[in-house]
């Protein structure tokens, strides 16, 4: 993309976290990026293509980091914790795509054009599963745990963790004890409570 068309994705980003894709309007773009409505559709046919430049990165960034981790040799408690640590950093350096997400899903969800962002999605959540299933099978996590309530409960905490806009009023955990050691607080939590012996 040229720079300018950088800079409205930039400022559109940043506007669909703080007010929602569904409330923002393509004149509230126009009028943020110095431009009249019209100069704005000829740079994009659409809000929806705006949305969809600004949530692929993140799923580029998202997806190689989860196929990484599954295709590790080892265990699937293992793999596991490999997931947690490399998607809790590719969240936390995008956090309005996570937001964005996060509470848009549901209006994105009835929309044609998201198809492919619903499929990302899933798939990322089928990774998930993917480690988890293996962790239960080969006994490195306990076998009482269901394995759909697991990807539900570590994706919502992941996004609890470093969800700035629930939490805005709270103190921010990234700068109380930074990106690492945030990073090794959250697995601890989740992988001591998932591992079959309860350890890390």
């Amino acid at each position: 993309m040229s720079t300018r068309r950088n800079e409205i994705v930039s400022i559109a980003r940043a506007i669909f976290a703080a007010r929602g894709f569904k409330n923002t309007s393509m004149r509230d773009i126009a009028d943020a990026c110095g431009l009249l409505a019209g100069s704005l559709y000829s740079h994009f046919k659409s809000k929806s293509e705006i949305l969809q430049l600004i949530l692929d990165p993140f799923y580029d960034q998202l997806i190689p980091a989860q196929e990484a981790a599954a295709a590790l040799e080892g265990t699937g408690a293992a793999q596991t914790e490999d997931m947690l640590r490399r998607v809790f950093r590719v969240l936390a350096a995008y956090n309005e795509e996570m937001t964005i997400i996060h509470y848009d899903w549901q209006d994105l969800l009835g929309m044609a054009e998201f198809a492919g962002i619903l499929d990302r999605s899933n798939y990322a959540l089928e990774l998930w599963h993917r480690v988890i299933v293996a962790g239960i099978a080969d006994g490195t996590l306990r076998p009482e745990i269901d394995s759909e309530v697991t990807v539900r409960v570590i994706t919502s905490s992941l996004h609890g963790v470093l969800d700035r806009k629930r939490y805005g009023a709270r103190p921010n955990p990234l700068t109380e004890v930074g990106l690492d050691g945030l990073v090794d607080e959250f697995v601890l939590m989740m992988v001591s409570g998932l591992r079959s012996d309860g350890s890390l």
